[in-house]
């Protein structure tokens, strides 16, 4: 081998490997450091945008799980009020029949009537006041549907649900159809009204009790989508973060290994390069 000084080939050999070590052992310091083995898109290009499209899903997912508990928290909401009119009808309804009865005196029976116009003054009040956060529950005037975003992404035919007639006016009038007629079992002054009357009054909160009802069924139908839906969303989370996880995650082991590894190269590289750096002083002695 001939003995050169101007190009110290094994010198140069030494640096490349030390400088390898060196960058190697810094890729395992970051990737024990981080948890991750792809912290920048040079680490490894297809599968960085292979994580950032599975992570655009499942934090999708996350917020459309959050969606749907929102929905169920506001339809739960919206049944608790509609429970509360609904005992006030059946209240309202036993005292007509009581009220129909011949055995009660006029003041007996505007005693009862009294006990109706509170409680459908009640009825009246909840369902105007009725709100989740600012969302009125009972909208006077109209039907306000509500669509729910219950998907991670944008396929308005599978990732949404609108929920439709609930969110309806429920005042006295409206669910009794008695709009200017307010339930009286007197006429105020010393009469009791006639069967007739009774009747009518009757079959008009039978309409609204089967209202309320029709409503709640809705709700409840709705209801069991949306859990189900977050079930589902529970699920497709999991699965897109072990996904995620098996491109981006290091490997704690592994890359413990690969540390000690480079740290050894590196440690022996040093070393080596100092002799290296010797070799051309070995041309003295022969001058």
């Amino acid at each position: 081998m001939a003995i050169v000084v101007n190009t110290n080939i094994d010198s140069l050999r030494v640096q490349r490997n030390l400088n390898s070590a060196s960058t190697n052992m810094s890729k395992a310091v970051e990737r024990l450091t981080t948890g991750s083995k792809v912290n920048q898109a040079a680490d490894d290009a297809a599968g960085f945008v292979i994580a950032k499209g599975l992570e655009a899903q499942q934090r999708g997912s996350v917020v459309a799980q959050n969606n749907a508990q929102t929905g169920i928290n506001l339809l739960q909401t919206a049944e608790g009020n509609l429970d509360v009119i609904q005992d006030h009808l059946l209240r309202i309804r036993d005292l007509t029949l009581q009220a129909m009865n011949g055995g009660y005196s006029y003041d007996e029976v505007k005693a009862m009537e009294d006990e109706v116009l509170a409680r459908t003054a009640e009825i009246d009040r909840i369902s105007n006041g009725a709100k989740f956060n600012e969302f009125e529950l009972f909208p006077a005037g109209g039907a306000d549907d509500l669509v729910l975003q219950i998907g991670s992404n944008s396929d308005e035919a599978t990732n949404t649900i609108t929920v439709a007639g609930v969110f309806i006016e429920a005042t006295t009038s409206v669910l009794t159809g008695r709009a200017g007629n307010p339930i009286k079992f007197t006429d105020g002054v010393s009469d009791i009204v006639d069967l007739t009357e009774f009747r009518a009054i009757l079959d008009d909160l039978d309409t609204g009790i089967k209202e309320i009802s029709t409503r709640r069924g809705t709700i409840g139908a709705i209801t069991n989508r949306l859990e189900s839906a977050v079930e589902a969303l529970d699920i497709q989370n999991e699965n897109l973060l072990a996904a995620k996880s098996r491109i981006v995650d290091a490997d704690i082991g592994e890359e413990s290994s690969n540390y000690t590894k480079y740290q050894i190269l590196q440690q022996a590289s040093a070393s080596l390069l100092v002799q290296a750096n010797q070799s051309p002083s070995i041309a003295l002695s022969l001058i």
